[in-house]
């Protein structure tokens, strides 16, 4: 019934075409459209526990519509309808495609699903220090979930973080030692732990993050994941700006099951900046770029760690400097990248 008062809703109440620059959407809980949450943008994931928002959106309408106007830019979202702490039954979202580029007279369309802030147990005493809890999907355990730990957030969680965590059943317990982490989980319907979020996969982000890890105690934590919702996300998509290519064998042919990564360092040591989905059957990838470089880029299998023995592994060269800069706010380059399996001595 939910579903269809929010399909009813969005054939009654359409996004309305704004000409202002910014951003504008739909917000929404387990298909219900949500009046009453406020949209708040932030230049870096530090300032959303820090509170330190550089735009506010007036509440959601009746139909769960929002816009908030913003000069030209990358930001971080959320989406909540409380002050202050959160309370258990509040609403939250941080919106996982993250940060969202905001292009010169253009209204970029974000939709925002919700989750109800659970209520979670007091920190207890113990011989160690780590977390516990549960991961689920609208309020059933989730299976062969991934719980992701960071320490830093410079690079907008992408490639491997602190510590990854395979969560069989929905339930977890992990040891950490004393800190702040920021915690994320996803299950892509794909596989893997690595990979950009798709239509069909689940993910989220804590709302309590970070989280305060201390001496033997150990702190509960129930992060319930969602998935993304096409109807909330119609729109006007923002220009593509990046690269697209396609990756070769060294017999020219194309190589399929490989991800592009994109680094601002020319030895490209330590995590990547940027990194595609898996290439197809053809070969082809997408890799969207916020900044104009200069991007240094490989194409391989595996994430991290130097290249095993028969992977396939290969460095961009197509230019003097070996990398790509982007020229305007519009930019796409086409480039090709060729790799070759790996031999270890």
């Amino acid at each position: 019934m939910k579903l269809f008062i929010c399909i009813l809703l969005l054939l009654v109440f359409p996004l309305t075409v704004l000409a202002e620059t910014g951003i504008r959407g739909r917000i929404a809980w387990r298909g219900e459209l949500v009046p009453g949450v406020t949209v708040r943008a932030y230049r870096s994931i530090d300032d959303i526990a820090a509170g330190k928002e550089i735009a506010v959106a007036g509440p959601s309408k009746i139909d769960g519509t929002y816009s908030l106007a913003l000069p030209p830019g990358s930001y971080y979202l959320t989406a909540r309808d409380y002050d202050g702490a959160p309370q258990a039954g509040n609403y939250f979202c941080y919106y996982s495609g993250s940060p969202v580029r905001v292009a010169a007279d253009h209204q970029t369309t974000v939709g925002f699903n919700l989750i109800k802030i659970p209520r979670e147990e007091p920190m207890v005493e113990a011989g160690y220090s780590g977390i516990k809890g549960e991961l689920s999907f609208q309020d059933d355990p989730l299976e062969k979930v991934y719980l992701y730990v960071y320490k830093d957030t410079s690079r907008g969680f992408k490639g491997p973080g602190y510590f990854v965590q395979p969560v069989a059943k929905g339930d977890f317990r992990l040891r950490l030692p004393p800190g702040d982490y920021y915690l994320l989980a996803r299950k892509r319907a794909k596989g893997g732990q690595f990979g950009p979020i798709e239509i069909g996969d689940y993910f989220n982000y804590y709302y309590g993050n970070p989280v305060r890890i201390e001496k033997n105690r150990i702190r509960d934590v129930n992060l319930e994941l969602i998935t993304r919702m096409p109807l909330l996300e119609e729109g006007e998509a923002v220009p593509f700006r990046g690269l697209r290519g396609v990756v070769k064998a060294g017999d020219g042919k194309p190589a399929a099951g490989l991800h592009v990564f994109a680094s601002g360092r020319p030895e490209m040591t330590g995590n990547p900046d940027y990194f595609s989905a898996p290439t197809g059957p053809d070969g082809k990838f997408e890799l969207k770029l916020p900044g104009n470089g200069p991007y240094y880029l490989l194409a391989r299998e595996s994430f991290g760690g130097p290249a095993v023995e028969g992977e396939r592994y290969g460095k961009y060269t197509g230019s003097p400097d070996h990398a790509v800069s982007l020229k305007d706010d519009s930019s796409v380059q086409e480039i090709e990248i060729n790799v070759e399996a790996q031999t270890v001595q």
